[in-house]
């Protein structure tokens, strides 16, 4: 005779919840349903076969659905279905996404509900708990192998392509902007290149020296005197061959990790610091993010002044980026000049009158 309980707690494990039974139809054999005493009320369907609603089963035996449960869970146990555990959980990784809001910067919290799904989040919670500590922004310079380190626990975690480093690109977007760099955010990376450059600085028998990173720390610095950075490697080259009696450090671009260490070295030794860069978006935003850092700092020729009397040398941008606004007042008067006249000028263009 057929085992309808074990029928109804298959039927319930497949697709009930919530310790709720339905009216699911069931297949079942002429051969049962005579033995149930339920063939009259069984469909025959063009293949042959038999099915009846479950209810009728219970019908038959005067019970009703939540009778044949609790049945069912006095002979089996608590019954757990598919829809349950899912629900169960769902209920469980709500907890933990709700704690891990509560542990993390609100505005990482907000940060991650703009760019990602609940879901998302939640089918890997441990890598978004770990990255929370990647919101923050390096008081000091860091290389990018050991910041990876430090919040990944792996030194190659935010190499190009890894998932970790597509988040750290958007963490620094979304507090710094679309522009918004590793180097804006204190951290660098682990390449070769990451050294200073200097001419006329140190007391060496060569007029230009390239400082490696780690040798930034150990070598002699002059002591109170004036030092100009430039943008461009082709202005430090002309103005040191010029000025012999001057001292100059390129920054090349973006600044360093090697060139931020070496100018907080000449800051402490009492040096006077004086910085220019080109007069477009990208040099304008350089400028002054050195300037957040070290405001210490002096600007030459990075004013309207500058941008007006050397007008004539001024070209369209090729490529630009798009600066929304800068925090030194004086150069956000010359980005709203460049930006109203779309023309830029190159330090190199210029070089001759500094």
């Amino acid at each position: 005779m057929i085992d309808w309980h074990a029928l109804t707690r298959d039927l319930y494990l497949e697709k009930g919840e919530d310790q709720q039974l339905k009216n699911w139809r069931v297949t079942l054999t002429k051969a049962d349903l005579l033995d149930l005493g339920l063939l009259t009320k069984a469909k025959l369907d063009k293949d042959g076969n038999y099915s009846i609603p479950c209810y009728q089963i219970f019908k038959q035996y005067g019970k009703s659905p939540a009778e044949v449960y609790q049945e069912l869970e006095n002979k089996y146990g608590p019954l757990l279905s598919k829809k349950d555990r899912r629900k169960q959980k769902a209920s469980a990784d709500q907890v933990k996404l709700d704690m891990f809001k509560e542990d993390v910067a609100p505005a990482y919290a907000a940060f991650l509900a703009e760019n990602f799904s609940e879901k998302q989040i939640i089918s890997d919670l441990p890598f978004y708990q770990k990255m929370a500590k990647g919101w923050e922004k390096p008081v000091e310079g860091v290389l990018l192998p050991t910041f990876a380190l430090q919040v990944l626990g792996d030194p190659h975690a935010f190499d190009r392509g890894r998932r970790g480093r597509g988040l750290l690109e958007k963490i620094i977007q979304a507090q710094l902007g679309e522009e918004g760099t590793l180097e804006d955010f204190n951290v660098y990376p682990d390449q070769l290149y990451n050294f200073a450059m200097t001419a006329n600085l140190l007391d060496t028998p060569l007029t230009y020296d390239i400082i490696a990173l780690p040798d930034i720390d150990q070598i002699a610095l002059p002591e109170k005197i004036k030092v100009y950075l430039h943008e461009n490697s082709g202005v430090t080259t002309a103005l040191a061959s010029k000025f012999s009696d001057r001292a100059f450090v390129c920054t090349g671009g973006q600044v360093n990790l090697a060139t931020k260490k070496l100018i907080k070295r000449l800051l402490a030794n009492s040096c006077q610091l004086y910085y220019s860069g080109d007069l477009d978006q990208s040099g304008i935003k350089i400028a002054d993010n050195l300037l957040l850092e070290f405001p210490e700092i002096h600007l030459l020729n990075m004013d309207l002044k500058t941008y007006k009397e050397h007008y004539q040398a001024s070209v369209p941008p090729v490529k630009d980026k798009q600066i929304k606004g800068v925090e030194n007042p004086d150069l956000q008067e010359v980005l709203t000049e460049i930006q109203k006249k779309k023309r830029v000028i190159f330090e190199e263009a210029i070089h001759e009158f500094l």
